[in-house]
This record gives structure tokens, sequence and C-alpha cells, in this order.
């Protein structure tokens, strides 16, 4: 007997038993039998495949759409091991993209996102073999979470660099990503990747489990993928010991009084001053006592001590493909996908601030005899922990089939149905109004007025906060169904001309809400985010055309056309809204082939993407923003106020206003084989992108505020600070940048072994952007967070059963942009560069291992701000903070 192959099938067996239907299971084992049989003669038929950027079949895979393919083998190379940080890491990705961080809202803390072009993660369309990949809920159902996909059953990445609305819909507006999974897959394979970096916390594992099983007939695959990490705090990777570092808060476990004391500066000013005991600061844990006359004694509190960055996971995926022929010419297809995932998040003790308590000028405690505002964090109670829960599952079932009527019809019907579902619980928030009345009591000596030992002072306040404890709820929800089909073929052929084309329609209908326990939706809850509930509805209807055209002298001509509506309706705070949003988006591209071994093309297209429910019918949600007030700060000094990392009470709200964002995108370029083993591929590209819906960032309403005098958005108390800033989605009229992909790739034989190179680079030429409607365009390309270039280098190495890859990442140098921010606290960044390393041997049982280094000589991640550091002092979107990670890969098939 052959016990491998008998572990091998038992394995098999196994896993396909648990997750197939009966239905399924039968249908193969029939295909088993018939497998047996003599295979029939077939006429030998020229194939012609998919390729990302069209709907119609063709033999080439270059095609006249501008398309960067990533294989497994490339992937294995980076040192990667998520679809996530592989696209994170792409030149394309311009501005870097979304990890998940603690301290954010709507299950956004425990997802990941990828950025085309710096349009944001909601103008690029992400595709899983050529369909639409589920939403998260926190964004409404429009982003995907790139890190659902199993590594293990990833053959490729395409990653279509042109607006493609014509051909996959609205949201490609900077592009696509389309991951294509293994299909003919047979056997077993085991996975193991294990990371460990060098700061603490942040070691994880994912293991996978991948079987596949084909016959003549058709085929299945099923993939298992677990993965786990620890959380990395953020003291351990921002200087929060430094004598420089100013990431404090007057929202102290000691509390701080603010009042006016009476009394009058030389302009006839009111004088504010805080209050707190000296004494408790000393004596309490993250607590700094600031005793310079600015800030008059308050008790700052350290805030960054005690968080997570990132914050435990524990993720489970599911991932089957199934193609069964049920004739000659009518195929079954199938695709199942499922996720959980669960994180633990943790921010520091709740602030009391949704509405700050006040003690009056009567209360018994008052140690001042003025009404104080009250500066309070409920640290005794413990920090702010969420357990956010999403899950979410991905059927589609359909019909492909060839009809032999003229030159051949090519058809498909699908049903798709997703939903998506995110639960966060947040523990130790605070209910304001318990603490207000709790307060009044004049029960509780919140400054030790009396003197109290410590440990009475302390079980007071702890007592208190108790008291007022509240436990905040979320749950978002979004259900889509589809349905859709198309007819393709070959419409004319004629000596060297032929016309081929796809016509085809689409139907989906979304359900989304989102919801917080009442408490939170009233505003009267210190600590998390709620108000934003959205109860809202979606049709799509979707009708669409591609032509494509060869003619001679090896010219292709395409055209695609695309009528897309959407009807929406939702609950607002004054009742009910609806919109209806529909457009008609072309494209147009063409190539030519000069000679076999080069192809010269051009493309221009529109496109278009409606808001999504959430930005149109969200309520208020509350956030704490950080930014320099510019306003009050050019007349005032309080240096814990008067710094760059101040965070301002916001509150962020849907527009039933908006309007429908519109792109225009062109390409051209060429690809060159110049030698059998070497290839140069490079594209020049222009979008407009105008009526860009954004939350306003409040930086730019300071700014607002600052050119016209005074901003009907941004409220200030009587003491000149911000109070209050209300913002919300709006169409910010436009986006324009250019910019130019170069591609390179070179394959060298020696006799020591293999060596392949690749360069992929992104040079950006402008990113200009209007703050608010009929501003003048400003050029962030360049500043901060804007670098002009993005490049990655990789070496691989093959010999015998031996191979090596080195791969070095890019990030350009960037301006300060003090001069054009009108600021004096930001820094130039230089530029950065991270190398990976990694060395595998493939041995004789049919498996590898590979043992590497990620950012082997520990780059560090560049800071922000000019003098000092701050929380969370680097773009983590962009650059690497976890330093140098070692990691491990382990292989193995049967």
């Amino acid at each position: 007997m052959n016990n491998k192959g008998f572990l091998a099938k038992s394995i098999r067996y196994a896993l396909l038993g648990s997750v197939v239907t009966g239905v399924f299971a039968s249908g193969f084992a029939i295909a088993a039998e018939e497998a047996k049989k003599t295979d029939k003669d077939e006429n030998a038929k020229v194939e012609r495949i998919e390729v990302t950027g069209s709907r119609i079949k063709q033999v080439d895979m270059e095609s006249a759409s501008p398309v960067t393919v990533i294989t497994a083998a490339d992937i294995k190379v980076t040192g990667e091991t998520s679809v996530a940080d592989v696209l994170n890491n792409t030149s394309a990705n311009s501005f870097g993209s979304w990890r998940g961080m603690s301290g954010y809202g709507a299950g956004a803390s425990a997802t990941s996102d990828i950025n085309l072009r710096g349009l944001g993660a909601q103008a690029t369309l992400v595709l899983l073999d050529g369909r639409r990949m589920p939403g998260t809920s926190s964004s409404s159902g429009t982003v995907a979470d790139t890190s659902t996909i199993p590594m293990a059953i990833v053959e490729r990445i395409e990653i279509l660099r042109d607006g493609a609305s014509a051909v996959y819909g609205s949201d490609a507006v900077a592009g696509v990503i389309n991951i294509i999974t293994k299909k003919d897959f047979d056997g077993v394979e085991l996975n193991y990747d294990g990371e460990v970096p060098k700061v603490e916390g942040g070691n994880s594992n994912r293991f996978s489990i991948a079987t596949g099983f084909t016959t003549d007939r058709g085929n299945i695959n099923v993939t298992f993928e677990h993965y786990d990490t620890q959380a990395v705090f953020d003291r351990d990777i921002w200087k929060v010991n430094d004598p420089d570092y100013y990431g404090f808060s007057s929202f102290s476990s000691v509390p701080n009084g603010y009042y006016n004391t009476g009394n009058l500066d030389e302009d006839g000013d009111p004088i504010y001053s805080f209050y707190s005991n000296s004494d408790m600061c000393g004596q309490t844990e993250n607590v700094v006592d600031s005793t310079d006359g600015v800030n008059n004694g308050r008790c700052l509190y350290s805030y960054g001590q005690v968080t997570k960055l990132f914050g435990d996971v524990n993720k489970n995926n599911l991932l089957s493909n199934f193609n069964y022929k049920l004739a000659d010419d009518l195929t079954l297809r199938g695709r199942l996908m499922a996720s959980t995932s669960e994180t633990q998040a943790r921010y520091a003790g709740t602030p009391v601030s949704t509405n700050y308590p006040v003690m009056a000028a009567d209360n018994p405690n008052n140690p001042t005899g003025k009404d104080m505002t009250l500066y309070m964090r409920s640290v005794q109670i413990g920090e702010r922990d969420s357990s956010i829960e999403n899950t979410s599952i991905d059927a589609l079932l359909g019909l492909q089939g060839y009809i032999d009527v003229g030159n051949g019809i090519d058809w498909e019907v699908n049903a798709q149905h997703t939903r998506s579902k995110t639960n966060e619980f947040s523990y130790n928030l605070i209910n304001d109004n318990i603490i207000q009345s709790l307060i009044d009591t004049g029960d509780y000596d919140i400054f030790n007025t009396t003197g109290m030992s410590y440990t009475d002072w302390n079980a007071q306040m702890e007592d208190l906060y108790y008291q007022a404890s509240h436990t905040g709820a979320y749950e978002g929800k979004f259900i889509s169904s589809q349905i859709d089909g198309l007819v393709s073929t070959t419409l004319v052929t004629s000596g060297d001309f032929s016309l081929a084309g796809v016509v085809g329609s689409e139907y989906e209908k979304i359900k989304y809400v989102q919801k917080s326990d009442p408490e939170s939706a009233q505003g009267i809850i210190s600590g998390g985010s709620g108000g934003d509930d959205v109860d809202a509805t979606r049709d799509r209807t979707s009708v669409y055309v591609e032509l494509q055209a060869n003619l001679p002298y090896n010219i292709d001509l395409s055209a695609a056309a695309r009528y897309e509506k959407y009807e929406q309706e939702g609950n607002i705070a004054s009742g009910h809204a609806s919109s209806t949003f529909d457009d008609l988006v072309p494209k147009l591209s063409a190539s030519w082939r000069p000679i076999d071994d080069l192809l010269v093309r051009a493309s221009w297209g529109k496109s278009f993407r409606a808001p999504n429910m959430g930005e149109m019918f969200s309520g208020e949600a509350l956030s704490f923003e950080s930014t320099y007030d510019t306003v009050y700060c050019s007349d005032n000094t309080d240096a814990n106020y008067c710094r760059s990392g101040q965070q301002h009470k916001t509150l962020y709200g849907g527009n039933p206003d908006l309007k429908a964002e519109e792109g225009e995108s062109a390409t051209v370029g060429f690809v060159w084989n110049i030698l059998d083993n070497l290839s140069l591929e490079t594209s020049y590209y222009h979008i407009t992108y105008d009526n860009k819906i954004e939350v306003v960032d409040v930086a730019d309403l300071v700014r607002e505020e600052v050119e016209n005098g005074g901003s009907p958005y941004i409220v200030r108390g009587d003491d000149g600070k911000i109070e209050t800033i209300h913002s919300q989605y709006r169409n910010l009229s436009g986006v324009k940048t250019s910019g130019i992909d170069l591609v390179s790739r070179y394959k060298l034989e020696t006799g020591v072994g293999d060596f392949g190179f690749k360069l992929e680079a992104s040079k950006i030429f402008e990113y200009k952007q209007q703050n608010e409607a009929g501003a003048e365009y400003f050029d962030y390309s360049g500043l901060q967070d804007y670098p002009e270039l993005r490049g990655n280098i990789s070496v691989d190495w093959n010999y015998d059963n031996w191979s090596a890859a080195w791969t070095t990442y890019y990030i350009s140098s960037q301006n300060s942009g003090n001069e054009e921010y009108g600021v004096d606290y930001l820094k130039d960044i230089p530029s950065y560069v991270k190398h990976n390393v990694q060395v595998s041997y493939t041995h004789p049982w049919n498996g590898s291992i590979t043992l590497g280094v990620n950012n082997l000589f520990d780059k560090e991640a560049p800071n922000w701000y000019n003098d000092g550091y701050d929380f969370r002092d680097a773009n983590t979107g962009l650059y690497d903070v976890l330093g140098r990670t070692l990691y491990v890969t382990v292989n193995q098939k049967f």
C-alpha cells in the first residue's frame, strides 16, 4: 500500500465531506466514474481566457489595459504573508492604505483595504475571480476587506491601473484589483507561516490547509485558513518615555478643573486657569504634574502608555470553488467564501467628553469658588476595551454554456448572495448624565479637598465611575442579493478583420443597517462613537455592452459602455430621504503590435461612483480628531493645547444632498519584450476625479476659518478654544493626478543558478486637490504623506533545491509642507528604504521550508512632527512600524 497516497486521499475526502452538500458530492462521484471511461476525441481549440480589464475572452494575456500581474511566485519572493500586505506594498498603492488600528469604530479596527492612486479605498474595486468581493459593514458594504482571502488559494493578483466603470461598474474609478484563485488543484497542501517582530507583541501564526479534486468533468477545491496575532501596544512603538514626548491629555485620571478666574489680562480679556491636586498627580500612574506657569499645575495623562496600536486578532477564512460539466456545452459553477474574525482592541480609559461635566461654584467640593468645567478620565475602572466580531459569507451559483450557432455564442447566468455582519462591544464607557448627577450631590470629593488618603480617594473615584459605567453595543449588517447574465460572441470574421462583442446586465438589491445602543445614539455616552445610525436600502441596475475589433496590421480597438442606476433611500434625523443616481459611462481603448515583441496601447474612459448609504444617511458620530488650532494659538500660549496632536471633539454626519462622484482617466504606454528574458512595461496615466466625497478634515476646517474670518462648523468657548467641530461628508470638488508606472523583468541563467530581477515603480507628477468647491487646485505631491515615488526591486535565485530572494522597498522623501500649509510644526520626511530577505529549501518529500527577515536593517518609520514626539507619530499605512521581523514558512504537499 502507498501510505502517502492513502493519507492524502483520507485528508482530502475528510475535508470535502465536511463542506460539500450531498448533491455536489454525488455529482462528483459520478464524474469520478466517468473519468475512467475512454476520453472523447475533441477538435483542438485555441484557448481563450478572460483578462482583467475586459469581459471578452481573448488569446493574448496582454491587452489594451495596463495590468500588473503578481504571480504566486512573486508573492513568495516578497516575504509577505497576507494579500493585504502584498497589495499595500505595490507601487500603485501610492500613499499607503488602511490597516486596522485601535480607536476606530464600526468594526474598522479589524479590517484592511487598498487605495490605488491615493483616490480612496472606495474608488478601488476589488474582485475575486472577476466578481465583486463582499464589502465590510463599516464601509456600508462598498470596501472589501483584503485580509479575508486565504493566501494558499491565490494563483495571481491582477491590478488594473485604469478606470473601468464601463466594464465593471461603479467604484472602479482608480482601478481594479482582481484576485485569481487556483482552480485545477489536485491533492492536499499544508502551509504554516509564523512571524516574530522586534517589538514586544505582534507575533503571528497563519495555518492553512487546501485540498482539491479534479476529473475531466470538473473540479472542486477547499481552502481553510486560521490566523492569529498578538496585540502591539503603542508604548512599544512610539517614544512615550522620551523627554521630548508630548502626547498628554488634560482629560486625566486626576481631574482638572477649568474656570474663569474673574480677572482680566492687559487686553481686557478674561483670564482662565486650571486647578488640580498636585499631590494626587504625583501618586498616580501615567500622570504628569505640569507645574510650569503656563499649565498652572495641570495633571496630564499619558494615554499612549496603555493603548493597543494593533489589537489581538483571531481569524478563520474558508474558500471553496467548484466547476462541474453537466453536458459538453453546459457547466455548473459555484463559490462559497466565509470569514469570521474577532479583534480585541484597547484605547485609553474613557475621557468624559461627549458632554463635559461641570462643578458649580457652590458645590461643597469646589476648591475655587468658581464654576468649573471638568476634564476627567475613568482610568480607575479600566481601559476602553472593545471586542469586534466580523462575520461574512458570500455564495455564488451560476451556469455557463455555449450555443453552436453562427460563430458560437457563450453565455452565463449567475446568482450571488452576500451577508456581512459586525458586532462591537465597548466596555468601560461612561454615562455623562450619571456622572453629572453624582457630582451635583456633593458626595464625591474628586479634588480631594478634605485630604483623604490616596487609597480612599482612589476608591471614591472608582465608585463614581463604576456607577456611571456603560457597555456600548454596535451592530452593522450588510445584505446583498444579485442576479446577472451575459452573452458574448464573435459577430464578424473576415480575413484579417474580426469583431467580437458581449452584452450583459446586473441587478443588485442591498439592505444596510447600522445601529448603536440607545444611550450612545442619544449622545449621552462618552468613549464610544454612537449616533451614526443608518437604515437604508439600495437597488442597483446595470446594462453594459463591449465590442472588440481585430484589424489588419495587428491593430485592436475596443469600446465599452455601461448604464448604471442607483435608487437608494433611508431614514435621517428629519424624516426620510431618497435619491436616484444614474449615468452612462464609456471606455475606448486601442492597441497596436508593430512587431511581435512590442505592444503599444492607449485607453480613455469615464467613471462614476454613487454615494454609499452611510455617507448619505448616517447620523452624527463622535470622534476626537487631532489638529493645531492656528486661530487660538496665534495670539495665546498654552503648551498643552497648542500642539499638533491636540484632540478636538468632532461630530461627523451623513449628507443626503450628496452628488455622485465622476472620474475621467486616460493611459498610454507600451509593453516591450526586448529579449526572450527581458521585458519592459510602462504607462502614463492622468485621472480627474470630480465631486469627490470626503469627510472634511478638521485641519482644513481650521484653515477655512482662518481664510474666511470664521466658520459655521467650529464652535468655540468663551476662552476662544475649540469646543466642538461639526463635519460631514461633502463633495469636495476635485482631484487631478498624473504619473507614470514602470515594470521590468529580467531572467538570467547561469551555471550557478537562475536569477530573476524585477523592478516596479510609480512616479507621481501631480496630485492636485481642491479643498472646497471653486477653490484653486493645490498640489500635494511631494508633501508629507504624498510621496512622489514608490518603487520595489527584487532579485531571486534558484539552484537545484535551493532558492533565495532579496526585495527592496523605496518611498521617496517628502517636504514638510510648512510653507504650503501655513504652519511650522511639521518636519521634512527623508527617503525610506526597507529590505526583505529570505532563503528557501525544497526537500525531497514534496515540501519546502523558508526562513526570512523582513525589514532586515530595522528601518524606523519617520515621524511627522518637528519638535519632539507625539502619539502615533507616523503613517502606519505607508511605513513599517514593527521593525525587523523574523519569519518561517513551511509548505507540505501530499
